[in-house]
């Protein structure tokens, strides 16, 4: 009988040569089927090193943005950085802005409100920035597709630098540097980089070209300083945690846990586990500084991650948890009632639903949970009392969103942008059916009417004695984990579920997997899971199941335990 997902056996020669350097069995086992099949690839993935990171001149105008930016400060002109309202952008902005300190500049930020001024530069604002001094701009986030924009600005005098990882345009903007590894002519090695990654780069150029010109020591401009700003953008803006991302992720992380930054030391304060790992910033630092750019302000998180003063840093990381409580009442019930539109609907190429009412900064939420719920392209859109139409798009693996609207609806848009997995735009209301319709056919003449369903990867087998704290501590080696690293999936056979029980009305159940045997339940090595109620199938108290999971680390009482989220439950029988 087959079932829904796959096991890949990794090659036993590849596995024998990395426990033969001394790599655990079961690290050697996930080492190799994550691609790290030499003892030499298995290194650079476990102890990725800053010093290892690529040349930074291998970005197209990196090293001519830093002269630039570095011409700038000697000659003291007002550098103003330009940012976004999402965590990638912010933190982006809150990088160059403390780097450029570094240097010995004195810059001013600006982000935009996400209603107010939209996504990507915005032409009214640059021309006030200008009127009020700023001679020198830098992009974070955006800047990539704004043309007109950019040529205003350097008609007024003004120079521009664009640090972007958005997807181009058949032409690139008229901008004195623009710095996107997507560039076809860029040779940056590692094309996945977000826009705070970008950022990341252009620091390392303008260090080196600051020491030479003796503006600044070394010791002064300590890249290790930002290294947590970099960590956050990077696993909050979803790219792969592998090569540059996963080295950024990975020593932001540990800046993190110790971080000098009063308010980020203050966010980091409510995480019940003392590890500070890649899923606690991506599910509870991340949504609260997208918070401020989603329903606030987002200069309060740009703050939050900038402030060197104990008391405000306290007091803007109360602002963003806030903020992050009213995210959520809205997100559950823009949520349930995007939940009822898609039911309405027919679901054989893209999802389209739209609301008059719902606010523009939780759209994208909505487009992701109804995308990951029904496994198609899906935009929430938000009608104003005008009629203006403001949305956000999720796509799924293999399908790049944005390439969808150049090719099927560029025309009925006022304005769209963003990459292959996310994307905005902007219409009137009654352009609405025509752009549902052209994008369900574009997805079914690309992707087929009806695609087969996600398949679970399971990549080892291990009993429910195994599921504990040592298997964390052992595989806390391959972490972070995020996309292009998922965290392992495990399979255990045959064993027996005991206290199976919903959990309210959150959508969830919870019960207890013990290991097979006479003895009685609490004389068996057991662990506890949770995890969607749809995951669970049929499954009862005292059956026997094979089920699939992840393993996770949770806290309680300042105790950790381990538990495993539940994400596939099946008759015993069916895997065997």
């Amino acid at each position: 009988m087959s079932v829904p997902y796959i096991q890949p056996t990794p090659d036993p020669v590849a596995v024998r040569a990395l426990t033969d350097a001394g790599i655990a069995p079961l690290v050697a086992h996930l080492l190799v089927l994550r691609g790290a099949d030499t003892v030499t690839a298995a290194e650079a993935f476990l102890r990725p090193a800053l010093r290892d990171l690529p040349d930074p001149h291998l970005m197209a105008d990196c090293e001519k943005a830093a002269a630039l930016l570095c011409d700038a400060i000697v000659a003291r002109k007002q550098i103003c950085v330009y940012g976004d309202y999402d965590v990638d952008g912010i933190s982006a902005a809150a990088l160059l802005h403390d780097v450029l300190v570094m240097a010995g500049a004195r810059p001013k930020v600006f982000l935009p409100d996400r209603l107010r001024d939209g996504y990507g530069l915005h032409l009214g604002r640059l021309t006030e920035l200008a009127q009020a001094g700023a001679q020198v701009f830098v992009s974070a986030d955006c800047g990539t597709s704004s043309h007109k924009e950019i040529v205003a600005m350097r008609a007024l005098g003004c120079q521009f630098v664009v640090c972007d990882h958005h997807a181009l345009l058949p032409t690139l903007p008229d901008a004195d540097a623009v710095l996107n590894p997507r560039r076809l002519d860029c040779q940056y090695p590692d094309k996945n980089l977000c826009a705070v990654g970008v950022a990341l780069v252009l620091a390392q150029a303008l260090k080196r070209v600051c020491v030479a010109r003796s503006l600044c020591t070394p010791q002064a401009f300590d890249l290790r300083d930002v290294m947590e700003l970099a960590a956050l953008g990077t696993i909050g803006d979803v790219v792969e945690l592998r090569h540059v991302n996963r080295t950024l992720a990975l020593h932001g992380l540990r800046a993190l846990g110790q971080s000098k930054r009063p308010g980020v030391a203050a966010m980091a304060q409510t995480l019940t586990s003392s590890k500070l790992a890649a899923s606690r910033v991506g599910f509870a630092l991340g949504p609260k500084i997208n918070a401020a750019g989603r329903i606030a302000e987002p200069r309060t998180a740009f703050e939050v991650l900038t402030t060197r003063d104990a008391a405000r840093g306290h007091d803007l990381a109360v602002q963003l948890d806030v903020a992050n409580v009213r995210r959520k009442v809205m997100t559950k019930q823009m949520v349930a009632e995007g939940l009822a539109l898609a039911e309405e609907q027919p679901r054989d190429g893209a999802l389209v639903v739209a609301q008059r009412g719902w606010h523009p900064g939780v759209v994208g939420l909505v487009a992701m949970r109804l995308s990951e719920r029904f496994e198609m392209p899906t935009f929430a859109l938000a009608i104003d009392a005008d009629g203006l139409t403001r949305g956000s798009g999720r796509s799924v693996p293999g399908f790049d969103l944005v390439a969808a609207l150049h090719a099927c609806a560029a025309d009925l848009l006022d304005r769209f942008g963003g990459h292959a997995y996310a994307a905005g735009v902007t219409l009137q209301a009654e352009r609405i059916p025509a752009f549902a319709q052209r994008l369900s056919a574009y997805v079914q003449q690309t992707l087929g009417r009806v695609r087969t369903p996600r398949e679970l990867r399971v990549d080892a087998e291990i009993g429910a004695a195994e599921a504990n704290l040592d298997l964390l501590d052992l595989l806390e080696q391959l972490e972070p984990y995020g996309k292009g690293n998922a965290a392992p999936h495990f399979l255990m056979r045959g064993v027996q579920l005991q206290k199976f029980s919903l959990m309210g009305d959150s959508g969830f159940a919870s019960g207890f997997w013990h290991e097979p045997g006479p003895q009685a339940a609490y004389a068996r090595s057991s662990v506890r899971g949770f995890g969607p109620i749809h995951a669970w199938g049929d499954a009862r108290n005292d059956g026997h199941y094979d089920v699939v999971l992840k393993l996770e680390r949770d806290a309680y009482n300042n105790k950790q335990y381990a538990q495993a989220r539940v994400e596939l439950v099946l008759p015993a029988s069916a895997a065997r």
